[in-house]
């Protein structure tokens, strides 16, 4: 089962983790960042750690799909026709992207699970 609770606190801390990271350690910082703030949902939501993995895998989703829709809306609002056409063609980019970070907050998330030992 979902806790929305938890993916939301999650894309916060992936957004938020992922961005100091990022800068501290350039090369590996966001995923450093995106895979603590999996666990940390793991953790949340306990478990097993197939719970753990899917309630990560969602909050990756969910930033992703969030981010694609805000440049979506704010390319057109700024540029018009040629910002939506440049920001449909970086939405397609950030998706496809999009499949490492659920795939990192999804071993965050079990990692979590495990760590926290709720059967």
């Amino acid at each position: 089962m979902i806790n929305w609770g938890a993916v939301i606190i999650g894309f916060v801390l992936s957004i938020v983790l992922g961005a100091i990271f990022g800068v501290i350690i350039p090369a590996w910082g966001f995923f450093i960042g995106i895979l603590i703030a999996g666990m940390l949902v793991g953790y949340m939501v306990g478990g097993d750690a197939a719970n753990g993995m899917v309630n990560g895998a969602v909050s990756g989703a969910f930033g992703g799909i969030v981010l694609s829709v805000l440049l979506l809306i704010f390319g057109t609002i700024i540029a018009g026709l040629l910002g939506f056409a440049v920001a449909t063609i970086t939405s397609f980019v950030i998706l496809i992207g999009l499949i490492g970070v659920i795939i990192v907050m999804a071993v965050g998330g079990a990692i979590g699970s495990i760590v926290k030992g709720e059967a």
